[in-house]
């Protein structure tokens, strides 16, 4: 259960860790002597009933009774605490944990509620040493996973956050805590390294090239492909450069900059896939038709994968009068994802072109209904966007 400003989903927390304070609950810790007290055996059954049923106020009750019994029981001071936790009574529940673990310090599911009281206390300096040692037991459990992430993150260490926080996000990868939280750690992390360039190298190839990135991310183009030129003056050789600056020209229609650039970039970077493509793509506009066929087959035989290739070289062979080698092209590519929109309306024209109406209506179908879907979500998400 993370705090209650880090995360929503308090249910499903407590039940996780109600299922740790459980695993205490087979424990024989009780002295012989004590145990043989019809009494203290009683009210023992009694409370970890009320903790079954998370009856957690009983259950401090019933526990304050047992201690009062036999207060050298390591068990009951750890129900009694797991009792308090839930209720959030985290300064007494630490207190009972601590306790518990000096009679028998072996109680490691105990350790790690207290390590939790600490992290929901703000006593990070005790929390952390404490779920990093349970971490490495308990790599996939996500309550511990979680708490060393962002106690991680409360310490200002942002590396290790991440690393920790990104294991988060495969443990629960639908989880919106997760992806906020390592979302937040990798912004820090990129601000930390930006902020560190900025005073180790100000005036450095990679300065330029950060700034020029920065400039596109604002739409600023014309000074976005200032900053780039000054940083491939300084370092020209550099994997990239020429690469982020010909995207720069092929979004503005400058094609012959564009096809110099991605070329220069193929010099230093000879098996770069998107480099590949993008020239072919080029290529495919100007109708420079082997050109293309050669650029994009050579990207996919580096990126067999690349959708973008692919649907060019169907484009490609179309225009050569290869209509098979292209409906073949692009019935691989439904294969691999059935919702690309793009691949069914090129097989609409193909079999509507070869007179295969039949089939032709079918994939015309399928794109209607693809491109409804995308409609529908943006309008969700911009009503969405307009309630924010």
């Amino acid at each position: 259960m993370l705090a209650t400003n880090r995360c929503s989903d308090q249910t499903g927390r407590q039940k996780l860790l109600l299922a740790i304070g459980l695993l205490l609950l087979g424990l024989t810790l009780v002295t012989p002597t004590l145990a043989q007290s019809q009494n203290l055996a009683e009210l023992s059954a009694q409370g970890k009933a009320a903790l079954r049923d998370q009856q957690f106020d009983r259950a401090e009750k019933i526990y304050e009774q047992v201690i009062k019994l036999d207060p050298r029981s390591a068990e009951a001071h750890s129900n009694l605490g797991l009792a308090l936790y839930m209720l959030g009574t985290y300064p007494h529940a630490i207190t009972e944990f601590r306790q518990a673990l000096g009679l028998n310090p072996h109680l490691d599911h105990t350790q790690v509620l207290l390590a939790l009281s600490y992290f929901n206390t703000g006593e990070f300096d005790r929390a952390v040493p404490l779920l990093e040692k349970a971490y490495q037991t308990m790599k996939e459990d996500p309550v511990v996973t979680a708490h060393l992430g962002l106690a991680y993150l409360r310490q200002e260490k942002d590396d290790q956050a991440l690393v920790v926080l990104s294991h988060w996000v495969e443990l629960e990868p639908n989880s919106a805590d997760a992806l906020y939280f390592k979302g937040k750690a990798a912004m820090y992390v990129a601000s930390n390294s930006f902020s560190q360039l900025t005073k180790a190298a100000p005036d450095s190839y990679r300065m330029l090239q950060l700034r020029g990135e920065m400039l596109r991310q604002q739409n600023l183009t014309p000074a976005a492909i200032t900053e780039y030129k000054k940083a491939i003056a300084l370092k020209p050789d550099a994997a990239g450069l020429h690469y982020a600056l010909g995207t720069l020209y092929r979004e503005g229609g400058r094609l012959d900059e564009a096809l110099a650039e991605f070329q220069a970039e193929l010099k230093i970077s000879p098996d770069d896939a998107m480099t590949d493509y993008l020239i072919g793509d080029i290529d495919l506009q100007r109708n420079e038709l082997d050109d293309a066929q050669k650029y994009l087959a050579q990207a996919l035989s580096v990126q067999p994968g690349l959708i973008e290739a692919k649907l060019d070289l169907a484009k490609t062979y179309h225009a050569q009068g290869k209509p098979d080698e292209a409906v073949k092209m692009l019935r691989a590519v439904v294969a691999s994802d059935p919702n690309d929109p793009d691949a069914h309306y090129l097989l609409f024209g193909l079999y509507k072109d070869s007179g295969q109406t039949v089939e032709a209506r079918k994939e015309l179908e399928i794109f209607q209904k693809l491109k409804r879907e995308a409609n529908e979500r943006e309008q969700k998400r911009m009503r969405l966007d307009s309630i924010d």
